[in-house]
């Protein structure tokens, strides 16, 4: 039987995203309605862009492309 407890390879909790400078705006790209950009703070596990009216999370790389 595998041993599930090894810690070797760590999990990453918080991704690196790339984060938007702290006036940049978006429109959210499903409802074109303006998102808002989440502070950067240690305890925030999120991406960087919220649209209230979608209830989705977008993150700078995938608004790139």
């Amino acid at each position: 039987m595998e041993n599930n407890q090894n810690t070797e390879h760590s999990i990453k909790f918080r991704p690196d995203y790339q984060w938007p400078e702290k006036n940049a705006q978006r429109d959210c790209p499903k409802c074109n309605e303006p998102m808002q950009r989440q502070e950067n703070g240690p305890e925030y596990y999120g991406k960087p862009w919220w649209c209230h009216s979608c209830q989705w999370q977008y993150s700078e790389e995938e608004l790139s492309d």
